[in-house]
């Protein structure tokens, strides 16, 4: 089992009990020491509440609350299971809030369906609703896109649409109509969920009095991305009797605003001590003082100097290398000499412009007969990347195409039309591509269980058969087939997909400027209080590595300008 030490920089918070917020810094062992006040408070739950009450752990990703549980297992030898639970805050909601009490809601619907998406409503006709251009309104504001605010309004994308769009009144006839329809008929995303939630704890506090009795301590980890109105709901609870509660999380790691992360709410109830006990955890055993420097620019003035290293008693610097965008290969030659091949070492860029730099593009490789294998993909990529309207409409331009597979183009094309009205079949479609094998199965595999699949929700036996060529690539990977990874010896990704992980070296590749999604040295200034996004990214990029940060700048920046940003605390290479 894995051994756990308490020091100076952990115990005052380990030690601490009631309303708690621990500001913990990258590398400090955050995760770790959840786990471990687990296993101890796991004991005095059964001593105070008896068998049946238990803990609830709460995190913002899947990812993040399995690292608790398998953090706890290495600790302890076991599992985090009944009376306790880890669970993600959404399905937390939905599972002890939304689903046992909608009825009193008095719907037709008793019992809801919570879905990841609502993109069938984009198809439901539900009123004539006109734009100012006279075009039908769903055209130009997806129905899926609607939401419920706290308040009790609905806003599309979280705005109320410009009177240049919409005439107001519209709008709100338009977002009630399809709002109502939802919650009548039980087809909820989580957005829904939560705002059910939130309303039925005010109105029902008797729900609260009960989750606190089953779950006498909460601890909400990575809650620098919660919500407003998750933070509205936890604060009904606290103000029902919930007197455990303690948000764990790191502000400058929140890279979830487009999700309604609110990283200034954590910061709120961290800097209140009247009604909350703040902790930090500053000692990061991660990374050498100078890498921690420099991601430390992305702190408030008042915070710079907070992180410091335990672990390392050598100096690591920052390396900069400046490069030609034509030529990646000389940037890489240069990146391998300063790391060890066998170690974790990991490329980060900010999003797919750069992806695609490195050469992780999709391949044009067609090892099937006909073309529906090649269309289920592209929908299920659509769906993977949560643009679910452009996967539905891919799997109804399929369905087509095996349903009249003689017809004319203009013949596949009104019969995809005709399956837009079928909301029985929207619904399905859903559940289709939920349900769709994973790209990581190999080209034979996948085939065959896709078209298993195919037969056991549309009742449709449809050929997939593969070419003679095809055969050379049975036992491939399907993803990696399609969707080659960089032509580089070293993995490739975004940040968003590393925020968590330890290496042993990154590298991070930035723009020449700003603009749209791009990071460059231009983002590299100190904030006014919390950091912007693109900030924040920065500073999780460089503080994934054990041993060496290395910063890849275009060469149209001179090494003036780099210095006057980053100071003199940086390696040219």
């Amino acid at each position: 089992m894995m051994e756990f030490e308490i020091n100076d920089d952990n115990r005052p918070y380990l030690e601490a009990r009631g309303k708690i917020v621990l500001n913990a810094c990258p590398g400090s062992g955050k995760t770790t020491a959840v786990a471990y006040k687990l296993t101890e408070l796991s004991k005095e739950c059964a001593a105070a509440y008896g068998d049946f009450a238990g803990i609830a752990c709460l995190s913002f990703t899947n990812v993040a609350k399995e690292e608790i549980a398998e953090k706890f297992h290495r600790l302890t030898g076991s599992h985090f299971d009944y009376p306790h639970e880890v669970a993600t805050l959404d399905s937390f909601v939905n599972q002890y809030i939304t689903l046992p009490f909608y009825y009193l809601l008095g719907k037709p619907t008793q019992r809801p369906i919570i879905m990841n998406v609502v993109s069938f409503l984009d198809e439901t006709n539900l009123g004539n609703f006109k734009a100012v251009s006279k075009q039908p309104l769903t055209k130009i504001l997806a129905p899926s896109k609607l939401k419920i605010e706290m308040d009790g309004t609905v806003t599309w994308k979280g705005t109320i649409p410009k009177p240049q769009t919409v005439d107001t009144t519209t709008f709100i006839q338009y977002g009630k109509a399809f709002k109502s329809w939802q919650i009548n008929n039980g087809y909820l995303n989580n957005d829904d969920s939560t705002y059910i939630a939130y309303k039925l704890l005010k109105k029902h506090p008797q729900i609260a009095k009960s989750l606190i009795a089953r779950f006498p301590y909460i601890i909400i980890d990575e809650a620098q991305d919660t919500s407003e109105i998750q933070y509205a709901i936890l604060d009904l609870l606290a103000s029902a009797g919930l007197s455990n509660i303690e948000y764990v999380g790191d502000p400058y790691q929140s890279l979830y605003e487009f999700r309604e992360a609110r990283p200034d709410l954590f910061l709120d109830r961290f800097r209140d001590t009247a009604n909350w006990q703040p902790f930090r955890l500053k000692d990061c055993r991660r990374t050498s003082q100078k890498i921690i420097d420099t991601y430390s620019l992305f702190r408030d003035a008042a915070e710079t100097n907070i992180v410091s290293t335990c672990k390392h008693t050598s100096d690591h610097q920052v390396k900069v290398l400046r490069y030609d965008p034509a030529d990646l290969d000389d940037l890489i030659a240069r990146y391998e000499t300063l790391i060890d091949p066998e170690l974790k070492n990991h490329i980060l860029v900010r999003g797919t412009t750069h992806l695609e730099m490195f050469g992780a593009k999709p391949s044009s490789e067609e090892p099937w007969k006909n073309g529906a294998a090649k269309t289920l993909i592209e929908a299920q990529t659509y769906f993977n990347a949560g643009e679910t309207k452009g996967a539905v409409g891919t799997i109804r331009m399929f369905l087509a195409e095996i349903q009249i597979p003689a017809g004319t183009h203009r013949q596949k094309r009104d019969q995809r039309d005709q399956l837009k009205i079928d909301t029985g079949l929207n619904i399905l479609l859903f559940d289709f591509l939920r349900g769709m094998p994973s790209l990581n199965n190999t080209l034979k595999d996948w085939t065959q269980k896709v078209t298993d699949h195919v037969l056991a929700i549309f009742k449709i036996s449809v050929n997939l058969g593969l070419k003679q060529k095809g055969q050379a690539f049975y036992q491939q990977n399907l993803k990696s087939l399609l969707s080659p990874a960089a032509n580089v010896p070293y993995p490739v990704s975004t940040i968003h997909k590393v925020k968590g992980m330890t290496f042993q070296s990154v590298l991070l590749v930035l723009s020449e400027d700003s603009t749209a999604a791009r990071l460059s040295l231009k983002d590299f200034s100190k904030p006014v209080g919390l950091p912007s996004e693109k900030q924040r990214m920065i500073y999780v990029a460089l503080s994934r590595p054990e041993l060496l940060a290395c910063i890849a700048v275009p060469n149209v920046i001179t090494e003036d300008e780099i210095i006057t940003v980053l100071g003199n605390n940086i390696d040219f290479v």
